[in-house]
């Protein structure tokens, strides 16, 4: 592979690890007939690496041949190792260059970081890891490794980039360190974090094999061009799934939690029908807005695994969902399929069923508070017992399922059979879920939206998403709902992650950044503004999250806005120059709020028109130009129009030639459709 007219590799091998030690190629390197092909002597088994050309890349996809009479164990693979000699040179001035960090599952962090070490300011700096994805940019320059299909393994790339750490006067213009990895998935870890990988433990026996995912190497001048077109790849291999329209509704999480009851879900659908049109218009293909009830509509409090109604759903779910179908209006649900409450009937009743840990206990989930199981998908009659629940919740006409906590059927544990990895588990529950939803070779009519889920193995199995943690937490007080917990920072950490992840969007599923909001006083109107802002430049799913009944006059005037609401299911905004304003503070966590993000975002539509958004992250008003060149790829003329004007169609600015000068308060956003202007030889400025 070339970087422009010099070599972009040097010197890498591959390796595999068998009983616990690890096999490079360069170790014991064979002939092959195949000249891009590595071949070598793993210990007792043979190892092959393929280099196949893709999409002006590379992929490598290696497999192994256990040739010997005695089975052997497999712990993982290395299909791409640069260390100990070799290179990677993406571009002239590494110490400049800014890094894709991007998180295991849906609620990991996403986000931007400085390549060079050096220079990542903070006491508890973050792993030099990221999983499924890598992309490394020099200016336009862009390297991106990318696995093609997570079918078995977990994927994770790190690397090592110190501009202080090397010989002589000059600055170091190679990259030592990149290694790609296959493993297990991760445990999840106290904090709220995803572990490192685990080792594996496969038996491999005699005469027989196993390959790796494949893995895209893929370099560009063209900046996040080249990450999207490795992200296309990505999903044409994987199969991703696509649904006919963008969902949109109201979701009972955030303002209602456990609290929720079928009265909750009755007036919220009727409100939407009657109070909403701009919200409630059919799309072209029969499918309403979505009413959904999450969490809290089974036996209390969370106990997940016993999927029937409680009392406060007194009349069962058929009965929930014909009320809601009758504001011709889809329904949806909340379940966690995986998980099983330690105080569930299911729990007691069929132990069998569950993962086990180290010293056959049922394996507990660390990430969370009360004790929860694990199902195992390898099991036939937990499968079995998914196929039910799935064809019964499909029966009382639930046409938009979001599957929550996924990642927990991908934990390498103790299976009913152990020869299934973490990765194939999680797929092959997934499948079954998504064949009982929507039948194979019929229409599909019904959305999946995956959620606590790991990000590449998903694809192929559910129409979207999520790619961030949550934007808000209910509160409850004795018993009922209380206000929610939201405000700016977590707004902050939804973008961050909608910025780094956008580019999955129709390439991989379509992306949920979490609902959108207008709570008072948690948010001042222009947070409000910026969040709906955030969801409707999404590109993808668009769901409220407010109790919209008791919500002010003013703040549901927002989320009606027929000009922002028109910006749905379409392109997503980029942020331009992302890769310019990486996070030299931030923790690889959630939790972690940046400083500051990208102000400008921009969607460009094929008849030239641009839709912008000019963010103010900081607590201090600030000023703005807005230059065209950036904004449209072009300066010139351009009728301007202010969307967040209540005015259909937005209130006119008039034309603008080659900038604008903006003014923005503290957490607010100024929302801008440019549509190019032909104007005599007075030019106009502001």
């Amino acid at each position: 592979m070339l970087a422009g007219d010099r070599p972009l590799i040097q010197r890498a091998a591959c390796a595999v690890k068998l009983n616990g030690e690890w096999f490079s190629s360069t170790a014991a390197p064979l002939g092959h007939a195949d000249a891009f092909a590595l071949h070598w002597q793993a210990g007792p088994a043979l190892a092959t690496a393929r280099l196949i050309p893709h999409e002006g890349g590379v992929v490598i996809e290696c497999e192994l041949n256990n040739t010997a009479d005695a089975p052997l164990t497999f712990n993982g693979w290395r299909p791409l190792m640069i260390e100990g000699g070799g290179a990677l040179r993406v571009g002239d001035e590494p110490w400049r260059a800014s890094v894709l960090i991007n998180g295991f599952q849906s609620w990991d962090y996403a986000g931007i970081h400085p390549l060079d070490e050096a220079i990542t300011e903070g006491d508890r700096k973050p792993p030099a890891t990221s999983w499924w994805t890598a992309a490394i940019c020099d200016g336009q320059a862009m390297f991106v490794a990318q696995v093609l299909r997570a079918s078995r393994f977990a994927t994770v790339f790190r690397w090592h980039y110190h501009r202080d750490e090397h010989e002589g006067d000059s600055l170091p213009t190679d990259i030592r360190t990149f290694v790609a990895e296959q493993h297990g998935s991760p445990l999840s870890q106290p904090e709220q974090r995803s572990g490192m990988p685990e080792e594996l433990r496969l038996a491999v026996p005699p005469q027989s094999g196993l390959v790796s995912d494949p893995i895209l190497l893929l370099y560009g001048d063209d900046g996040t061009g080249t990450l999207r077109k490795a992200l296309m790849a990505a999903g044409h291999a994987a199969g991703a799934r696509s649904f006919p329209t963008v969902p949109r509704g109201w979701c009972s999480w955030y303002h209602l939690g456990l609290a929720v009851t079928e009265a909750d879900i009755a007036r919220h659908a009727a409100f939407l029908a009657k109070r909403m049109p701009e919200l409630a218009k059919t799309s072209t293909n029969g499918y309403r807005p979505v009413i959904q009830v999450d969490d809290g509509w089974m036996p209390r409090w969370q106990r997940w695994g016993d999927w029937v109604a409680n009392e406060f759903f007194a009349d069962g779910l058929h009965a929930l969902a014909t009320r809601v179908h009758r504001h011709r209006l889809e329904v949806g649900i909340w379940l966690a399929p995986f998980h099983v409450a330690a105080d569930s009937q299911l729990a007691r009743a069929h132990p069998e069923w569950l993962l086990k840990a180290n010293d056959g206990s049922p394996l507990v989930d660390a990430r969370l508070d009360k004790a929860y199981h694990i199902l195992d998908p390898t099991h036939p009659d937990a499968l079995r017992f998914l196929d039910d629940l799935f064809l019964g919740l499909r029966r009382d006409g639930f046409t938009y399922y979001k599957l929550d906590f996924l990642y927990g059927a991908a934990y390498e544990a103790g299976r009913h059979d152990p020869e299934v990895t973490g990765m194939q588990a999680l797929r092959l529950g997934l499948k079954h879920i998504a064949d009982a939803i929507n039948p194979p070779g019929k229409p599909e009519k019904c959305f999946v939206l995956a959620c606590g889920a790991p990000l590449m193995p998903v694809v192929g199995l559910v129409h979207g998403a999520r790619i961030g943690g949550d934007v808000g937490i209910p509160q409850m007080e004795n018993g009922k709902a209380g206000p929610p917990h939201l405000g700016f920072p977590l707004i902050l950490s939804m973008a961050r992650n909608q910025a780094a992840r956008l580019f999955f969007d129709r390439s991989l599923f379509a992306v949920d950044a979490d609902v959108a909001m207008a709570a008072a006083p948690q948010l001042t109107p222009d947070e409000a503004r910026l969040m709906i802002t955030i969801a409707a430049l999404s590109g993808c799913i668009f769901m409220l999250g407010d109790d919209l009944e008791t919500l002010p006059a003013d703040r549901l005037a927002l989320l009606r806005n027929p000009n922002v609401l028109g910006l749905v299911g379409g392109p997503a905004a980029e942020p331009v120059h992302l890769f310019s304003a990486p996070e030299r503070e931030a923790q690889d966590h959630w939790f972690a709020f940046p400083h500051e993000l990208p102000p400008l975002w921009v969607r460009r539509d094929q008849d030239g028109t641009a839709v912008v958004a000019v963010y103010n992250w900081s607590d201090a008003a600030r000023p703005y130009r807005l230059l065209f060149s950036e904004a449209t790829g072009a300066g010139g003329s351009y009728s301007v129009a202010d969307l967040w004007s209540p005015r259909r169609g937005g209130r006119a600015l008039g034309i603008k030639t080659d900038s604008l000068r903006l003014n923005l308060p503290p957490h607010s956003v100024r929302l801008l459709r440019m549509k190019p202007a032909v104007v005599g030889t007075q030019r106009q400025h502001d």
